[in-house]
């Protein structure tokens, strides 16, 4: 038995647009401010913000294991905390895209960190 060609063309745009569509829900391209006036709505949350680095920070954190946390600032000023793995070349007033999850609080073996996105990719 065949498969109607209707039910075939429709299961063929319905994946793309599950799957695609999905994607762009949970990845939100906002702002520092933003995050930061909606904390609660994006903690968990991925997301994806532009904004101009400061208080640059490498940190070995196990042997030969090394992280770069930075504040990364809106256009109003107001900044959130960004921790990435590896040691990034950054510049202070440089501007950056990361993508990443934002976190109220991060807790880790021996630390809270607060208010910050852990990066998956910095631009």
């Amino acid at each position: 038995m065949r498969p109607s060609t209707s039910k075939v063309l429709f299961a063929t745009l319905l994946v793309p647009i599950l799957v695609f569509g999905g994607i762009s829900v949970c990845l939100a391209k906002t702002t520092v401010e933003e995050i930061i006036s909606n904390s609660d709505a994006y903690d968990g949350k991925k997301v994806t913000v532009t904004g101009t680095v400061s208080n640059i920070k490498v940190e070995a954190f196990e042997v030969g294991k090394s992280a770069t946390t930075f504040t990364l600032n809106g256009q109003s000023g107001g900044g959130v905390k960004v921790f990435a793995s590896g040691t990034l070349k950054l510049q202070p007033g440089q501007e950056v895209k990361v993508k990443g999850v934002y976190r109220k609080i991060r807790k880790t073996a021996y630390r809270y960190f607060y208010n910050q996105i852990e990066a998956s990719k910095v631009k």
